[in-house]
């Protein structure tokens, strides 16, 4: 007898988001767990997967006294997953890599979309010192315009599409002058979570328990190679702003390091700090594409010479 939806959701429960113990609740082949899973999730019901070995138990509680959630995990069985990162938001008309990302998401209607940290910037409250008499926008002019970018991508994807954020160095600048300044405020002060609902905050994102999805890990030339190779999964990572896609095989098989470039201009203002100098920086954003739980060679779409390309067209 088919499961209806309260009691698979019940059972999700009664398992503590462990795919296999609601497969021997239920009855159901593991396959059939994800694939009922995956419907829920695109009618907005989103049911997260949980660590089931003894040392997952354990971080799970150690995770709890955490400013941000440790990972999160999720499954895609079949579709696409769009992510971007170092958006920089300020004030401003969209760039060309925004521009792209929104046509690319209603062109592909992605099962996951990702924003990979350092959506917003913080010029005011970094930790740095002022380059000289330049006026950079305020926290709440970033704050608007984070907001009005971040919910056209919400927007752009279909009803019910999980949207995940990896907490970048830059975001945490905002939580972090709110508990500087104004420590004894806690909980009554908005988060910058609370600012986006919609979005679901933390510091890492695994897919389908092969891939990790996270703000920063290695740095250098060959921070993908190394990403990849001593993550030991499919590591896509943004924070050095080189959009690119290092393969790498050994005996557990094939894997990537991603880079998920930049989708801000690197040549505007909020990289004033560059001082001209020559970079490898690219503008663009990154497509994951999973068959049958398996994922196919990442993709890029990449900015070049003002103009958006993607799978050889012009977005």
């Amino acid at each position: 007898m088919a499961l209806s939806d309260e009691q698979f959701i019940a059972a999700w429960r009664e398992g503590r988001g462990s795919p296999d113990r609601v497969a021997e609740i239920t009855g159901m082949g593991i396959r059939g767990v994800y694939s009922r899973r995956q419907k829920l999730s695109r009618r907005g019901i989103n049911l997260e997967t949980v660590a089931t070995t003894p040392q997952g138990a354990a971080q799970a509680v150690y995770t709890q006294s955490w400013s941000y959630t440790r990972e999160r995990q999720a499954t895609v069985e079949n579709g696409h997953v769009v992510i971007f990162s170092d958006a920089h938001f300020w004030p401003g008309s969209r760039t060309v890599a925004n521009e792209a990302l929104l046509k690319v998401i209603k062109t592909l209607k992605p099962a996951r979309i990702i924003a990979n940290g350092d959506i917003f910037d913080g010029a005011r409250i970094s930790r740095h010192d002022p380059h000289g008499w330049g006026q950079p926008p305020s926290v709440k002019e970033e704050l608007d315009a984070c907001l009005e970018r971040m919910h056209e991508i919400a927007l752009a994807a279909k009803r019910g599409t999980p949207l995940d954020w990896n907490i970048g160095n830059h975001d945490q600048r905002f939580d972090r002058a709110l508990a500087i300044n104004a420590g004894q405020y806690d909980g009554v002060l908005e988060r910058l979570s609370d600012k986006f609902p919609e979005w679901e905050m933390a510091w890492s994102l695994r897919l389908n328990g092969s891939v990790m999805i996270k703000h920063r890990q290695a740095n250098g030339v060959h921070a993908t190679y190394n990403n990849t190779l001593k993550g030991g999964l499919t590591m896509v990572t943004g924070h050095l702003h080189r959009l690119a896609v290092t393969p790498w095989a050994d005996y557990t098989g094939r894997r990537w390091g991603v880079d998920t470039g930049t989708l801000a201009d690197p040549l505007g203002p909020q990289f004033e700090y560059l001082e001209n100098n020559a970079t490898p920086w690219c503008s663009g954003f990154a497509v994951l594409t999973f068959k049958d739980g398996r994922l196919l060679p990442p993709e890029l779409c990449e900015v070049i010479d003002g103009v958006a390309y993607f799978r050889g067209e012009a977005v």
